[in-house]
């Protein structure tokens, strides 16, 4: 497979997890229904949005340093986590009762919820910073990332009106960073990818 195929696919998957991630705000704010279908897709967003973290990194990495490695794996790694964390929240907790689930939550589960949230936290200033250094995205789109995902990293302890806000500027900036990396690819020809021929998509 051509390197701009997966670097397409990388950005489409980015563009639909943000597009998910809006979707998801919209059913906690109570614009959509809450019903089994809608809890049933909600994990969607979190299980594609890795693919997107490394089609982002790869398309500047040659740009990011021992810094853009180490954000990036935090990011990636607190991704897997948030895509556990979603899978058990909408498919496990939903079938324990309320009591089951408080004494999880307080305990060692909540723990590893808490541990997956400061990696995801860590990993979203760090790369948040090695794509404003690397200058290969849009820099507002960079900002809107780190300002919109690193409330939704602290939820537990973030007032849900500022969680929500945060959520709908993080989604949009992953979809902006994935719909510039579709862009970009599309501009170059097929088995072309290399850090020589990637141009600036800063635009």
């Amino acid at each position: 497979m051509p390197p701009n195929t997966l670097y397409r696919l990388a950005g489409q998957a980015g563009v639909v997890a943000g597009i998910m991630l809006l979707f998801n705000t919209a059913r906690r704010v109570g614009i959509v229904p809450e019903n089994t279908l809608t809890h049933s897709i909600a994990p969607i967003a979190a299980f594609l949005a890795p693919f997107a973290l490394i089609g982002i990194y790869f398309w500047q990495r040659e740009r990011s340093g021992a810094l853009g490695l180490w954000g990036f794996a935090l990011s990636a790694v607190g991704l897997v986590g948030l895509a556990a964390i979603e899978f058990t929240l909408h498919y496990v907790f939903p079938l324990l009762d309320k009591q089951v689930v408080d004494r999880l939550v307080d305990g060692r589960t909540g723990t590893g919820f808490l541990f997956i949230s400061v990696l995801f936290l860590t990993g979203t200033v760090l790369f948040g910073l090695t794509l404003w250094r690397a200058g290969r995205f849009s820099r507002p789109a960079v900002i809107l990332y780190v300002v919109g995902f690193v409330p939704t990293a602290l939820r537990a302890v973030v007032p849900a009106p500022v969680v929500s806000i945060a959520f709908v500027l993080g989604s949009v900036a992953l979809a902006w960073l994935s719909a510039t990396l579709v862009l970009a690819v599309a501009r170059i020809a097929p088995n072309e990818v290399s850090p020589a021929r990637i141009p600036n998509t800063t635009g």
